[in-house]
């Protein structure tokens, strides 16, 4: 009788519960749509002519062409390919070193005591509330008397020790029991086989996560390269992308190869978060559970 009473009050909640769910899904669903409308008009609007974008600028292509991504490609004797792989090696290169910085760090700060370790974390720290802006120029004088200007080095070795990835790092491991490490070290292992073996493979989800973040953040970086690089062949597409406005079609700006440009630049996004989606999940899973 009590399990029949349980129910049916569990049943008629779930009733009472009904229309706002429904709300809520349909909110969701709005919300989706309006975001990825945007993206629907670029994607599109690459595979249609110039002529088409005017008078069906929301819609599926009616002349689907390839055109435009063949324009694109040949554009400037090959130019926009020529720097979509200089942001595909400098975004990787400067992510993977991140990563091995900052999971070493994070390492150090978490699980070793030295003089001065908390004063020189703080530091750290202290650097993420200085704009990226103000330091442009001090960075732009640093590096002309290296010689280091519109090279790819500027691009990836000042980017390596991120002051994020670093705290990230470090929170992550926070929460590696030390008696792992203390019975690792009675085992015999080194720092570096604990580093290797041990915090690396347990850290996998968060580095996944500061991969996508920081991959995504290099790939859409525009001020500083724009600034450190004036020679063609070194920079990333993100600085050339928006010279297609500057010697375009003599009939006006080609929003043709724009947007093919923008859908090509959203490509290795893709990719990359796709990859490493179930990384980015099980980060934020266990950020949850330990809060």
């Amino acid at each position: 009788m009590v399990n029949a009473t349980t129910q049916a009050h569990v049943k008629s909640v779930s009733q009472a519960q009904r229309p706002a769910r429904i709300a809520m899904h349909a909110f969701l669903i709005l919300a989706a749509l309006i975001a990825v409308f945007p993206v629907f008009i670029m994607i599109s609007g690459s595979f249609k002519p110039i002529t088409e974008l005017f008078i069906n600028s929301w819609g599926f292509p009616r002349a689907f062409t390839l055109d435009n991504y063949l324009r694109l490609l040949n554009y400037n004797s090959g130019m926009i390919m020529h720097s979509f792989m200089n942001s595909v090696f400098i975004s990787a290169s400067t992510t993977v070193l991140q990563l091995i910085v900052a999971s070493m760090a994070g390492f150090a700060f978490s699980k070793y005591n030295f003089r001065g370790k908390n004063l020189l974390f703080m530091m750290f720290m202290l650097t993420m509330m200085v704009p990226g802006e103000l330091l442009l120029t001090p960075q732009f004088i640093i590096f002309s008397r290296l010689g280091w200007l519109n090279s790819y080095q500027v691009q990836i070795i000042p980017a390596v020790a991120n002051t994020f990835a670093m705290f990230m790092c470090r929170q992550f491991m926070d929460s590696i029991p030390n008696e792992m490490i203390e019975a690792a070290r009675v085992d015999g292992a080194g720092h570096w086989r604990i580093y290797t073996q041990m915090i690396l493979p347990t850290s996998v989800p968060t580095l996944g996560a500061l991969g996508i973040l920081q991959f995504l953040g290099k790939w859409n970086d525009y001020l500083y390269p724009r600034i450190m690089i004036t020679k063609v062949q070194f920079k990333p597409i993100m600085v050339i992308l928006p010279t297609l406005t500057e010697g375009g079609d003599t009939s006006g700006t080609p929003y043709d190869l724009i947007l093919a440009g923008c859908t090509l630049v959203v490509i290795p996004m893709l990719i990359v978060f796709f990859a490493l989606q179930d990384k980015f999940l099980k980060s934020v899973t266990l950020g949850s559970v330990k809060g």
